[in-house]
C-alpha cells in the first residue's frame, strides 16, 4: 500500500559559515523545517520547508500553522496523486509555499523510494550535467575580494554576486574587485529588488563602461515594478531575470505577454512541485531561458532541486549553491559539489537524503 499514514514534523536550526546578505536583509541561521511523511508499508519519505523572511517574509511559524492545518487533509492518498495533493493542501492552507513544497517533496520521496527508482529518472530523465554557481553575499570589497579569489582557486567558473543593498558606487566598486580577482569567471548579478529603475540602468551603464561582463541582471527592481523590468529588458544590454516577480504559472504568462524578462528563476520553495513545472513549460513555449535557484536552503531540499534540474534539463543557469553556506547538517547523502559540478547518489532511491543525526525533535502533524 502506498497510501500516506502519518506526518510528522521537526524544527531545525542550521548555522551559517557567514550572513547571507541580501537587499531585503540578512540572516546568520536556516530556520528550517523538516517533513518526515510514512506510507502503510512503512516507506518514508523527507521534505524540507524553507522560509526566507528577507526574500519573501514568510516565517517558520507561519509555515508550521499551515502544515498543522494541511497534513490531516492528505491521509490517505497515493502520494503520486500530486494534483490531488496540491489540490487538498491549497484548500486547507493556502498561502504558504514553502509548506506546500515540503508536502509535495516528501510525498514523491516516499513515491520514489517505494518504486525503488532516483528521483531524477521520475522526474523526466533527462540526465543532464549540472555545473553550479557560487554566490557572493552583499559586502564590503575586501570581502568581496577574498570570496571571488577563493571560489576561483576551488574550481568555480561563475559568480553570482548579490548587489542593491548599499549604494550604486559600492556596488561599481565591488564588481571591480571580483572582475579582477576572478578574472575567468562569468558574473550574474542579483539585486533581489532592491534597486530603482534609473539605479538598476545605471549600474548596467557604468560597469559596461568599466568593461565588466555580465551573463544576467536577476531581479534588478521591485516584482510589482513592471514596466521598470519591462525597460531594462528592452535596452538588450544585459538579460534580465524575473525572480520574485515570479511565483507562478499565470506570473509565467504575464511575463511573457509584457516582455518584462528575458529569463525566470524557477524556486520550489516559492512556488511548489506542481506549480513550478508550469512556470518551466510556459517559460520554455515562450523561448525564455531558466534558472533554478533556492532560497538558504539544506541539502535535503537542494538535492530535489537538483533531481528536478537533472531530470527535466534546460536550465542556463545552475544555482544550487546555498548548502555550501551552512556549517553543519544533520544529513547524509544527496546532492554535493565540487568546484561547481553537482553529483547526486544514483544508486539511491527518491532524492538520496536520509537523517544522519538523532536529535532531531519530531512532533506529530497527522496520523491515521
Amino acid at each position: 500500500m502506498r497510501a500516506i499514514t502519518s506526518i510528522d514534523v521537526a524544527c531545525v536550526d542550521l548555522e551559517l559559515i557567514e550572513p547571507f546578505s541580501i537587499s531585503g536583509g540578512r540572516a546568520s541561521e536556516a530556520k528550517i523545517a523538516v517533513i518526515r511523511l510514512v506510507l502503510a508499508d512503512g516507506t518514508v519519505g523527507l521534505g524540507e520547508a524553507a522560509p526566507f523572511p528577507a526574500y519573501d517574509g514568510q516565517t517558520r511559524s507561519a509555515c508550521l500553522e499551515a502544515l498543522h492545518q494541511a497534513a490531516p487533509n492528505i491521509l490517505g492518498v497515493d502520494p503520486i496523486l500530486s494534483q490531488q495533493l496540491n489540490d487538498r493542501i491549497m484548500e486547507s492552507a493556502p498561502g504558504s509555499s514553502c509548506a506546500l513544497f515540503a508536502l509535495e517533496m516528501a510525498a514523491l520521496d516516499a513515491f520514489c523510494k517505494h518504486e525503488e527508482i532516483p528521483l531524477w529518472r521520475f522526474l523526466g530523465a533527462k540526465d543532464v550535467p549540472l555545473v553550479s554557481d557560487i554566490t557572493i553575499v552583499a559586502g564590503d570589497l575586501d570581502h568581496a575580494a577574498r570570496c571571488a579569489e577563493e571560489a576561483c582557486r576551488n574550481g568555480f567558473r561563475t559568480l553570482k554576486i548579490k548587489v542593491g543593498r548599499d549604494d550604486i558606487s559600492l556596488d561599481r566598486e565591488r564588481l571591480q574587485v571580483i572582475s579582477a580577482a576572478a578574472p575567468g569567471c562569468g558574473l550574474i548579478l542579483d539585486a533581489n529588488g532592491g534597486f530603482s529603475v534609473e539605479e538598476a540602468e545605471q549600474l548596467m551603464r557604468i560597469s559596461s563602461t568599466d568593461g565588466v561582463e555580465v551573463k544576467l541582471y536577476e531581479q534588478p527592481v521591485d516584482a510589482l515594478d513592471e514596466a521598470g523590468m519591462a525597460h531594462l529588458t528592452s535596452l538588450e544590454m544585459w538579460p534580465i531575470c524575473a525572480d520574485e516577480s515570479c511565483r507562478s504559472g499565470a506570473d509565467a504568462m504575464r511575463i511573457v505577454e509584457r516582455g518584462i524578462a528575458d529569463c525566470i528563476n524557477v524556486k520550489t520553495q516559492k512556488s511548489g512541485y506542481l506549480e513550478t513545472l508550469k512556470i518551466i513549460e510556459i517559460a520554455r513555449a515562450a523561448g525564455l531561458s531558466l534558472m533554478i535557484g533556492g532560497m538558504i536552503e539544506s541539502s535535503l531540499s537542494m538535492s530535489f532541486s537538483a533531481h528536478l534540474a537533472r531530470g527535466v534539463g534546460g536550465f542556463r543557469h545552475i544555482d544550487l549553491d546555498t548548502p555550501l553556506f551552512i556549517r553543519d547538517h544533520p544529513f547524509s547523502g544527496g546532492i554535493a559539489i565540487d568546484g561547481g559540478t553537482v553529483t547526486l547518489n544514483d544508486d539511491k532511491p527518491g532524492h538520496g537524503v536520509r537523517i544522519a543525526s538523532d536529535n532531531l525533535d519530531w512532533k506529530l502533524l497527522a496520523q491515521e
